[in-house]
């Protein structure tokens, strides 16, 4: 016998596990796992893996006992029984920036250059036009390749072996264009920290809860937490934020396993390639002109020692307010109301981010902020009906990604008795498992949870889902809940937990009740004309599929985008769109206006605030052609705006090559480019043959 080539920390005890593995099935760790659990019961101590500490006496600075030292998650489930929480571990991030810090300073031509060269190495695949002279023109639609492209090795006149296309570089596809016509001013890069505690007892706190959402409750989970933000203001040519009231927008990020890998977490000015999409995002929106605000939602990065609320509504509003509520307080004091936050904001997202908009805007709209849009893509609205059936089906006929396959511990997490206030918080209807195997190694729920309160990633995470994909992957789910859902595709049934009297003969009736309280249905169908809304969607999704929207009604459908491609490359095209519309009448035309409360309505300076004619009832993408009320010179460094008969190549409709927008342990800067086809807003019944523009 051999012993393994990994590096460990003591080589004998690795070897010996081996042996045991390999001849007996032993599993040592989850031996002493139970050994920990037993010797905690008879003695009221908790062994660790180096140590032995009380619930009550505990030093280890990355170590967060739950149960008897914070009461508020500590719910009785019911009339007689008060659950528990196990103990988890909650490991801060190594590299944190301080909160209400400024990051880093950048005028505009180095806005541009950052996002630039960030984009540009994502996005250019080698042999690219402008980067390798040995394509040429006439290299384009020979071969047998579609006419943007062009072959590089072409073997026999009609075999190519590689190809690169107009899509794959970055300045042919045209987003080098629209990134220099996006960033109109500099900016000040900070990380914001702020609770619902501090923001709403300060004395000129006016922003209530108007609709009585909860989300700031005393006894709302988090609510004394100091969530973190990236917060980007926008400058003149000296570095000073721009005067006046301000139009704010909000970025939700995308799906991340990681505690780390957040907007604060992956913006690292002096890392390239440190910048992640959400970063980046958040970069463009400040520069348009926006104050851009990124939440790392609860659970993430300074809040790393609570549960992530991983598509649990009331979170992303709990993360947002207060720094909504702390930015409108510092720009305040900071200018002496020579600027100050406006009533407009603008939210958008993709993935996780979509449903993170919606429920952002949800809660803005109760604190009395004016929402000017939402622009959503690829989002699991529909949380207590499609996420789940849908998601049932395509684990059964392996159509999962592989590589996304922890989303199913994230949403277990979540919905397993750690976030306090839920409907089946202890009630002994988790939605994680009490234990499952992977091969021959059994986990539990609690290495479940406790993987993702330990720093997570998707890496991590992943190894406790059965692969490949297919029915066994949903052994990590309560076998009960997975009946359900099951029985319910069986019988057609597209709302199963609208079955009351079903759900409680199933034993998921109080499971029912918390996905149906973040299912944002309701609140979708709520909106109305009150504001623009986009649902950005593509039917060949592989991770959030296209029902989420389809089944959600008119208020759906009639306001859905449709887009071409998996996961990944319906996100480059969905994100490019949300960029694009700062530069459209929509936003450039809207007047923010003056809030009161910190500064009063008049402000101590002159404002050149007009009486908003509030948003329009559809969204517009295309260039506003007017850029009046930012400086009129392109510096020398940025590409002037070419019109489009001057590129003689278009980007093609679907890139070859996508970047994920998915969690993974360190995420990229992505993007790609779109068809120059515009397409129409009533989404069809089979997917479009070309991309949005």
């Amino acid at each position: 016998l051999r012993a393994p080539t990994i590096a460990t920390k003591n080589n004998s005890d690795s070897f010996l596990n081996h042996i045991l593995r390999r001849l007996f099935n032993f599993d040592k760790d989850q031996y002493q796992y139970k050994l920990q659990e037993g010797l905690k019961n008879r003695t009221g101590f908790s062994l660790g893996r180096s140590f032995i500490s009380t619930n009550h006496d505990d030093n280890m600075t990355n170590v967060k006992y739950i149960g008897d030292t914070l009461d508020n998650r500590d719910l009785r489930a019911d009339n007689s029984t008060r659950y528990k929480l196990p103990e988890y571990t909650f490991t801060p991030c190594a590299d944190e920036y301080e909160c209400d810090s400024t990051i880093v300073t950048y005028t505009r031509e180095e806005v541009y250059i950052k996002v630039s060269s960030e984009l540009k190495q994502s996005t250019n695949v080698q042999y690219c036009l402008t980067a390798d002279p040995m394509i040429t023109t006439d290299m384009y639609g020979s071969c047998g390749v579609q006419e943007d492209c062009a072959c590089a090795y072409c073997i026999f006149g009609s075999w190519c072996v590689f190809q690169v296309c107009d899509s794959q570089c970055y300045e042919l596809s045209g987003l080098d264009t629209e990134v220099a016509t996006a960033v109109k001013h500099g900016v000040q890069v900070r990380k914001v920290c702020a609770s619902c505690e501090e923001e709403t007892n300060h004395p000129r706190f006016t922003n209530e809860d108007s609709d009585g959402i909860g989300y700031c409750d005393s006894d709302a989970y988090g609510y004394e937490a100091k969530n973190s933000g990236l917060v980007v203001f926008p400058t003149d040519d000296e570095g000073t934020i721009l005067p006046g009231a301000l139009s704010v927008s909000a970025w939700a990020h995308v799906t991340i396993a990681g505690t780390c890998d957040t907007p604060t977490g992956t913006f690292k000015p002096s890392d390239h390639g440190k910048i992640s999409i959400d970063a980046t995002t958040t970069l463009l929106m400040g520069a348009s002109g926006t104050v851009a605000i990124a939440p790392d939602t609860l659970g993430y990065s300074n809040t790393y020692d609570y549960f992530k609320g991983y598509i649990v509504k009331k979170q992303y509003q709990t993360s947002f307010i207060p720094l909504w509520l702390k930015t409108k307080r510092t720009i305040a004091e900071e200018t002496n109301c020579v600027s100050e936050l406006g009533n407009g904001l603008t939210v958008a997202g993709y993935s996780e981010g979509g449903y993170g908009a919606f429920a952002i805007a949800e809660a803005a709209e109760s604190a009395g902020i004016d929402i000017q849009a939402v622009l959503s893509g690829a989002g699991p609205y529909l949380t207590s009906s499609a996420l789940l059936t849908t998601g049932y089906t395509a684990m059964v006929d392996g159509s999962f990604p592989l590589s996304r396959r922890h989303y199913k511990i994230q949403l277990g997490q979540s919905y397993s008795s750690t976030y306090s206030g839920m409907e089946n918080y202890g009630a002994g209807q988790d939605l994680l498992a009490d234990s499952w195997f992977v091969g021959s190694t059994q986990y539990t729920k609690y290495d479940a949870i406790n993987a993702v309160t330990n720093l997570g990633g998707s890496n991590r995470l992943n190894k406790l889902v059965p692969s490949p994909i297919s029915i066994d992957s949903l052994d990590v789910w309560n076998p009960a809940a997975v009946k359900f859902f099951k029985d319910a595709m069986s019988e057609g049934l597209l709302k199963p937990c609208d079955d009351i009297d079903g759900a409680a003969a199933a034993g998921v009736d109080r499971l029912c009740q918390a996905l149906q309280a973040s299912d944002l249905e309701h609140y979708i169908n709520s909106i109305g004309t009150k504001y623009s809304y986009e649902l950005c969607f593509s039917y060949d999704d592989d991770a959030i599929d296209s029902a989420n929207v389809i089944q959600g009604g008119p208020a759906f459908t009639n306001n859905a985008f449709e887009v071409t491609g998996n996961h990944d490359e319906a996100g480059t095209y969905c994100i490019r769109r949300f960029v694009n519309y700062f530069d459209s009448p929509n936003f450039t035309s809207y007047v923010p206006q003056r809030t009161g409360g910190y500064c009063g309505v008049n402000g101590s300076a002159s404002s050149s605030s007009q009486p908003s004619s509030g948003p329009s009832s559809s969204l517009s993408y295309e260039p506003s052609g007017s850029t009046s009320n930012h400086p009129s010179s392109v510096p020398s460094s940025l590409p002037s705006p070419l019109p489009s008969e001057t590129q003689s190549h278009q980007p093609s409709s679907s890139p070859s090559t996508s970047p994920s927008f998915g969690p993974s342990e360190s995420p990229s800067t992505s993007s790609s480019s779109e068809s120059s086809e515009s397409q129409s807003q009533q989404p069809s019944s089979a997917p479009s043959s070309s991309s949005s523009s």
